[in-house]
């Protein structure tokens, strides 16, 4: 009998060790991985990098949808602040997200949102330089939890009549460091 239930002790410890591992896994190895490999396929920092309009066969991003037009940035924010800048349209729906390192969504925006037909955001780290704010007139500033992500530019295709300006708004977006006081 007793023998029974050591045998029971080290199944539960098991049980509880496997249970553990798989955790850590699932909530915090995995996100992060997912993205460091998306961040490296997509190449070099701090870039604005722009897609054709996706089809069944595109997996720049996941489960792409053919009537939406993306913009993407990967952003390290190790050296300086980072200045995103958009032309927004407002007759269709449009949003800028940003991510952090484990695919956690930090901020959103979007068309109803935004006032005139740019958005500007500044991101950047809690206790890095500031830049000077006299070149952000119009600025959202916001703080990320961690140095590197993703930003990531939506906007929906309304009309196909519409794709050639739509496509020609969306290639407006920028992202760059930014140099601080």
């Amino acid at each position: 009998m007793r023998e029974r239930g050591q045998q029971l002790v080290l199944w539960i410890a098991a049980t509880l060790a496997i249970a553990l591992v798989v955790h850590y896994a699932t909530l915090y190895a995995i996100p992060r991985r997912i993205m460091a490999l998306t961040l490296k396929r997509m190449g070099a920092p701090n870039t604005m990098r722009f897609g054709n309009r996706p089809t069944a066969a595109s997996r720049g991003v996941v489960r792409p949808s053919p009537d939406i037009l993306y913009a993407a940035c990967p952003f390290d924010l190790s050296a300086a602040p980072l200045r995103v800048t958009a032309s927004v349209p407002h007759s269709t729906y449009w949003s800028i997200s940003a991510f952090d390192s484990a695919t956690n969504n930090f901020f959103v925006r979007n068309d109803r949102q935004v006032t005139g037909g740019s958005f500007e955001l500044l991101l950047m780290r809690h206790g890095q330089a500031m830049p000077s704010l006299d070149n952000f007139p119009d600025r959202s500033i916001v703080f990320s939890p961690s140095k590197r992500g993703l930003i990531l530019i939506r906007t929906v295709i309304d009309d196909d009549n519409n794709l050639p300006a739509l496509e020609a708004l969306v290639r407006q977006a920028r992202c760059e460091a930014v140099a601080t006081k």
